[in-house]
C-alpha cells in the first residue's frame, strides 16, 4: 500500500512529531510505503531520520503558488502513484490537494483537521470567510475520509453540522512518561510549557504571569520547550521584564519527559489548539496541569491533574490560581497507567484506527 501525506514541513510539531511517532512504531512487515510532499524545501529536522527509515519526501509548491502547485502535485501523483492513500494535514488547503486526487483516481482521499481556528476567525475578512466555507463544502465530497484531533477541531475544518467525522487524536507513546521519576528541586517552584514558538501559543502571556509570579516568589522559573520564529522576540520580552535569569528557552529536546519530572506545573494557556497533545503528555508524567478554559475537553484526560481559567481573567487570578495549585496532589503511576490503557491518545491505538481506515 502507498500512503501520500500532504503537510508543509517536517520540522518538531504536534503533526509532524506524530507522523514520526507513527512512522517509527508500525511494524515493518505492514507499514504503508509512506511518502511526503511538503511545502518547504528545506524539509525540516525530522526529515533525515524518516528517510533513513524509508520514507520518500517530495517538494511541492504551497497552493497559493496555484500553477506551480498543481503541476508539481498532478506531477507527483502521476510519476510516483497510483497511491493508494492521499492523507492531507493542511488545513481548508486540503480541498485543493484532494481535487487533483480526484482527478488521479486516488481510491482513498483523508482530510485530517488538526486544528480549531474558531475564536480567531471571528475577526477574518470576508475574502478568508468565504474561503473557509468553500473549503468545508468541497470537503464535504472531496474527502471520503474525514477525520479530526479533537471536536472543536472538526467543527472547525468540517462545518458545525458536517455527519462522518471521525475522531483520531494525534497519539504518543506513554511508556517513557509513566516511567520517568520526579527529580524536582524543593527549592524552586518551576512551571513548564512544551509548544512551538508561535502566536498561537500565547507565550507572551506566560512571560508577563511568570513576571508577576516572580514578584510574589522570587523562586519562580519559567521552562519554554520548543523552537520557532518567535524566539528572538520572547527573549527580548524576557529580558525587558527583567526575567530572563528565570526564564530557560531550551528548543527543541528529545528528554521531555525528564524535564516534565523534574517541573511543578505545566501551563498552557494556548489561544486554539486542535487538541494539545503536549498537555496530555504533562498528565501522564503527573504533573498538575492548568489550562485555558475554552480549550477542547478531550484535554482533561486526567481530572484530579486539571485545573481550567479563562484568558480574559486578570493575571493577578492567575498568579492566585497557580499559588493554590502548588499542594495538588500527585497521581502514582498506576493511578496514571489505568486511565491511559486503551487510551485513544497511545501511539498503539492510532495505528489499529488506521491500519482500519487505510485498508477500507
Amino acid at each position: 500500500m502507498k500512503v501520500l501525506h500532504v503537510l508543509r514541513q517536517l520540522n518538531p510539531g504536534g503533526i509532524e512529531c506524530w507522523l514520526d511517532r507513527l512512522f517509527r512504531a508500525w511494524p515493518l512487515s505492514a507499514r504503508p510505503d509512506f511518502h511526503f510532499a511538503l511545502e518547504e524545501r528545506d524539509f525540516g529536522s525530522l526529515a533525515p531520520g524518516l528517510l533513513s527509515l524509508g520514507a520518500t519526501l517530495h517538494f511541492c509548491p504551497p497552493p497559493r503558488q496555484s500553477g506551480a502547485s498543481a503541476a508539481a502535485f498532478s506531477r507527483l501523483l502521476h510519476q510516483q502513484g497510483p497511491f493508494d492513500v492521499v492523507h492531507c494535514h493542511n488545513h481548508h488547503a486540503s480541498a485543493f490537494h484532494l481535487a487533483l486526487a480526484a482527478l488521479h483516481g486516488v481510491r482513498l482521499r483523508i482530510s485530517q483537521s488538526h486544528a480549531d481556528f474558531r475564536r480567531s476567525s471571528i475577526n477574518a475578512s470576508p475574502l478568508r470567510r468565504h474561503y473557509e466555507q468553500a473549503s468545508q463544502v468541497l470537503l464535504r465530497t472531496l474527502a471520503n475520509v474525514k477525520l479530526a484531533v479533537s471536536n472543536g477541531a472538526a467543527a472547525d475544518l468540517f462545518g458545525p453540522h458536517s455527519d462522518g467525522v471521525r475522531l483520531l487524536p494525534c497519539g504518543t507513546n506513554f511508556d517513557a512518561l509513566l516511567d520517568t521519576q520526579s527529580r524536582r528541586d524543593a527549592s524552586r517552584f518551576t512551571l513548564i510549557h512544551v509548544g512551538r514558538l508561535v502566536p498561537e501559543k500565547n507565550h507572551q502571556f506566560l512571560l508577563h504571569l511568570t513576571a508577576d509570579l516572580i514578584a510574589r516568589h522570587p523562586s519562580t522559573r519559567l521552562w519554554l520547550v520548543g523552537d520557532g520564529p518567535l524566539r528572538a522576540q520572547l527573549e527580548s520580552l524576557a529580558q525587558s521584564l527583567g526575567i530572563q535569569s528565570n526564564v530557560s528557552f531550551f528548543g527543541n529536546r528529545t528528554d521531555i519527559p525528564h524535564l516534565l519530572a523534574a517541573a511543578d506545573l505545566f501551563l498552557f494557556p494556548s489561544l486554539s489548539e486542535g487538541l494539545g497533545l503536549a498537555a496530555l503528555e504533562a498528565q501522564a508524567a503527573g504533573l498538575p496541569t492548568l489550562l485555558a478554559s475554552h480549550l477542547p475537553q478531550e484535554l482533561n484526560l486526567l481530572p484530579a491533574l486539571t485545573r481550567r481559567l479563562a484568558l480574559d481573567l486578570p493575571i493577578t487570578e492567575w498568579v492566585k490560581f497557580i499559588l493554590e495549585m502548588r499542594t495538588m496532589p500527585r497521581l502514582d503511576r498506576l493511578q496514571r497507567q489505568q486511565a491511559l490503557v486503551d487510551s485513544p491518545y497511545s501511539i498503539e491505538s492510532n495505528l489499529r484506527s488506521l491500519s482500519q481506515i487505510y485498508a477500507s
